[in-house]
């Protein structure tokens, strides 16, 4: 009988000792912080992660319940919806951290949020509260670039006289206050974030000087490195040799409805080319204005009542936002 008891005081020993093992286990998976995973994407992945561009929380959670690895939060993006206006320097800091505290919240906290963090809205006091304010509110990276301010969208800049950007050591001293920041707020708040080092020099200074930040940025520290709107595969190619192990960024836009797949570097172009994560920041934005122009005009033709093909369905909205979590 006392070993019965034993036996049973055992059993029930070995339950709760498993029970606390699945607790602890769980306590520190979700104690990884977002920035942690996007390293670890990088670092364990043999493909190049797919960076969709979202703008809202919207956006944010239907690309996330779509299975996104991580996600970029468009300055462009935001700008357009928010404000109804283009990507010209017109967006706040406010604006931005609210929105992206919006994002984090609604893909469930655990999906890696990259935040363009444009030119870090000023000078260096101006840089050290966007990595800051844009950390507590749940960004996992933050990237700050080289435009001079107020900046402007780098594809559209090409048509319109050029891109306007500040000198290598200023960048560098940008990107040296961002970093700073970064260990400031995880000293003091406990919330990691990374800074992506981003040139948008290449077509208003050329390649050497692209590949000439991008080093600078890699040697000061940047955690991941991005450099915008290079002109062929071999500037990619060159790019990564020269920085085998930092992470990179390639962004892609989508400038047609209908494009010739030829014209674009898929993810198995960008994976042959080395690079990490496959940026396409505004198609996101694209398709919605591509909806909303169609629904917009049929309601005005069809006496109010829009094609259902254009349409989701009233329940499929519902499920969206998450009211079967509320039943």
């Amino acid at each position: 009988m006392r070993q019965s008891n034993i036996s049973r005081l055992s059993g029930n020993g070995l339950f709760v000792v498993a029970t606390l093992c699945l607790i602890l286990q769980a306590f520190s998976l979700s104690s990884i912080s977002t920035a942690d995973q996007l390293l670890r994407q990088a670092e364990s992945s043999d493909q190049t992660i797919l960076l969709p561009g979202v703008y809202d929380a919207l956006s944010a959670r239907i690309f996330s319940d779509a299975g996104s690895k991580a996600l970029f939060l468009s300055g462009f993006g935001i700008t357009a919806s928010l404000l109804g206006q283009p990507d010209v320097g017109v967006l706040t800091l406010t604006e931005l951290e609210a929105t992206t505290r919006r994002c984090y919240q609604a893909t469930q906290k655990d999906i890696p949020l990259i935040v363009d963090g444009d030119t870090g809205f000023g000078g260096t006091a101006n840089v050290r509260r966007t990595v800051k304010s844009l950390a507590c509110a749940g960004a996992a990276a933050i990237t700050i670039e080289d435009q001079v301010f107020p900046k402007q969208c780098t594809f559209l800049g090409q048509q319109s006289g050029g891109i306007r950007v500040v000198d290598r050591v200023t960048s560098v001293a940008r990107l040296r206050t961002a970093l700073a920041a970064k260990k400031e707020v995880f000293e003091k708040e406990g919330k990691k974030i990374l800074i992506v080092g981003r040139t948008d020099c290449r077509t208003a200074l050329g390649f050497d000087e692209a590949l000439s930040r991008c080093l600078a940025y890699e040697e000061l520290g940047c955690d991941i490195v991005y450099a915008e709107n290079l002109q062929s595969s071999d500037e990619y190619m060159n790019l990564r040799q020269k920085i085998p192990s930092t992470p990179l960024i390639m962004a892609q836009v989508q400038l047609v409805s209908s494009p010739d797949k030829a014209q674009y570097y898929s993810l198995s172009d960008m994976t042959e080319l080395g690079y990490d994560y496959g940026l396409w920041g505004i198609s996101s934005l694209q398709a919605t204005v591509k909806g909303l122009q169609n629904v917009a005009n049929e309601m005005q033709l069809q006496e109010g009542i829009a094609l259902t093909q254009n349409l989701a369905s009233f329940s499929t909205v519902k499920d969206v936002v998450g009211y079967s979590e509320m039943e």
